[in-house]
């Protein structure tokens, strides 16, 4: 039993959402270990235009309206911290992705790829 999730809610969710983008992958023919990880370049390039653009916005917007900058600081980081929650989560499950789907699909060459606990490299054959 863990802790943290009891239940196993966000277990479950977590592998929704996970279907869910590996259903778009396949219908948007997402086949090629390249292809996911160009996807995964565009996820992380659109986030940190995301979080520019909303730092920038409530810069703006808090020193037009003073009276509400507290207001408008916190929604902002709010949003900030949402993208970067979202986009990481995105970014986790095209890894998976990549690891379970597309990686099976190799001949029996070797191929590095790296594991998510140390960074180490591992050779799958």
């Amino acid at each position: 039993m863990n802790l943290a999730d009891p239940f196993g809610r966000t277990k479950a969710r977590r592998q929704k959402e996970y279907e869910s983008l590996r259903a778009s992958l396949i219908k948007a023919e997402i086949t090629t270990i390249a292809q996911a990880e160009t996807l995964q370049v565009d996820v992380q390039r659109k986030k940190r235009w995301s979080i520019l653009v909303a730092i920038v916005a409530t810069t703006l917007l808090s020193l037009i309206f003073t009276e509400f900058s507290i207001i408008l600081i916190s929604l902002g980081t709010l949003f900030c911290f949402w993208v970067y929650k979202v986009t990481s989560n995105g970014k986790e499950y095209i890894q998976r992705y990549i690891d379970e789907e597309l990686s099976e699909g190799l001949d029996n060459q070797s191929v590095n790829v790296p594991t998510r606990e140390h960074g180490n490299e591992t050779k799958l054959k």
